[in-house]
């Protein structure tokens, strides 16, 4: 268990444009899945491993974040403070808005789109491990993956010089290579402890209205001779980022398996009403108040709360928004559905 008195931030300002049109209605760090929002399921892992004080930067469709968690300290003891951005300023950009509410200890940095079960009390003790030995001023989980083109990829000591006395020390990062120019296939999961210190590394907003962290501060940071770490989670830990429908969906999948070890990952809600005749296939997440009709077949599918679909309609790899009608007598593969919008997509 981490001391209560570290705190956090959970980026959550993003747009999300990969998840086109739902993040057009629903903010990113709100979009549903095992029964909670993404940053529900953020919000209780931290509180699992004792930390409770927590900051977010928000933007896009703010309101509806502010409002989603405005009973939070009440319901799960969680003191949650907002800072609201006008416009975007880059991942380091909003660190720095909430940077006084953050030095005042080490700091977990979390972004507000991944589903994940990673122990931060092992990352946090492998950090301040790293502060009294290296003067570590910040602490990177990677995470091995097979395709470096989708991610930051971080270069240690360790793979340059397997006698190296500070092998998980980072020397380099690149930024989303193909696989012939990867020094690595290790992937900066956009999980940080920081050290109170790293904010002196950030320029003001009239320096540099945009900033972000893998980008600008990292190389600042490693420019200076500062000891930047990477540790390695463990490979049974779940970690994704749901930044796109099809991973959207596979997670999912990883749910219904057992492969995430979170709390409250419900995928059908009691409340669905399900005709007896419909057919529920592969791996489905069906929101409250959700009707299906007769002779329905679902396989592979999201679908939100206080959604209709009418009889003989077969569904595959779709995703359905709240309060959406889908015609009877309909085959649909690969659609995403809004309702409030009157918008739909293929992907």
């Amino acid at each position: 268990m981490i001391d209560d008195q570290i705190r956090a931030m959970v980026l959550a300002a993003g747009v999300g444009s990969r998840l086109q049109p739902l993040s057009d209605i629903v903010p990113k760090p709100l979009i549903q899945i095992g029964g909670r929002t993404i940053m529900d399921h953020i919000l209780l892992l931290l509180k699992k491993h004792g930390i409770t004080q927590v900051v977010s930067n928000t933007h896009h469709l703010a309101n509806q974040v502010h409002e989603h968690f405005r009973e939070i300290e009440a319901k799960e003891g969680i003191q949650l403070k907002f800072v609201y951005e006008e416009s975007l300023s880059g991942v380091a950009g909003g660190i720095r808005k909430c940077q006084d509410f953050l030095k005042e200890s080490t700091a977990c940095i979390i972004m507000g789109d991944a589903l994940t079960d990673i122990d931060l009390t092992d990352l946090y003790n492998k950090h301040k491990e790293a502060v009294t030995k290296h003067n570590c001023i910040a602490t990177v989980a990677q995470m091995q993956v097979k395709d470096t083109t989708q991610f930051g990829v971080i270069v240690t000591q360790g793979l340059l010089d397997k006698g190296s006395d500070t092998p998980n020390r980072i020397i380099k990062f690149q930024e989303k290579p193909k696989p012939s120019e990867a020094l690595s296939d290790w992937a900066n999961t956009g999980i940080y402890f920081f050290e109170p210190r790293i904010y002196d590394f950030i320029p003001s907003e009239a320096e540099a209205p945009r900033y972000d962290v893998a980008k600008d501060l990292f190389p600042k940071l490693l420019a200076a001779g500062e000891h930047i770490q990477a540790i390695s989670i463990d490979p049974k830990t779940y970690w994704a980022d749901l930044g796109t429908p099809a991973q959207y969906l596979k997670s999912v999948q990883d749910i219904t398996e057992g492969r995430v070890n979170l709390d409250c990952l419900d995928c059908i809600d009691p409340s669905a009403q399900i005709d007896e005749s419909a057919c529920l296939e592969g791996y489905n997440e069906i929101g409250a108040q959700t009707q299906i009709g007769k002779n329905v077949v679902i396989k592979d599918c999201i679908i939100w709360d206080k959604v209709v679909i009418g009889d003989n309609t077969n569904l595959e790899d779709c995703i359905i928004g709240s309060n959406s009608k889908v015609a009877a007598n309909q085959t649909l593969e690969k659609q995403i559905i809004i309702a409030e919008t009157s918008k739909s997509r293929k992907f």
